[in-house]
């Protein structure tokens, strides 16, 4: 599986779906998947779809784990229907 590809390949409509405001990037943070500098780069972009541009980069550069533990924070932060899209359109088989 190769969550980089799918996440890329659906980044336009992701960075109008995700809510990184909603606790997102405090878990992610919590998670090691963006470090404290890398999430206080997120929050301070001015738009919603710039924060979620800035958010998706910083995944995709990551490894396969951290892409995981990213869409499993998506459905930890309510936003189970991104995660949803995610696996569903990238082809991914949800294992939760």
């Amino acid at each position: 599986m190769n969550t980089e590809r799918i996440i890329l390949s659906l980044k336009e409509l992701l960075k109008r779906m995700i809510d990184p405001d909603h606790l997102l990037t405090d878990k992610l943070l919590s998670e090691a998947v963006l470090s404290n500098s890398e999430r206080e780069d997120v929050e301070s972009r001015r738009t919603l779809e710039e924060r979620n541009e800035t958010l998706i980069n910083f995944v995709v550069e990551k490894d396969e784990s951290a892409r995981l533990r990213f869409i499993k924070s998506l459905h930890d932060t309510d936003q189970e229907h991104v995660a949803n899209f995610i696996y569903y359109n990238g082809g991914i088989k949800h294992r939760t």
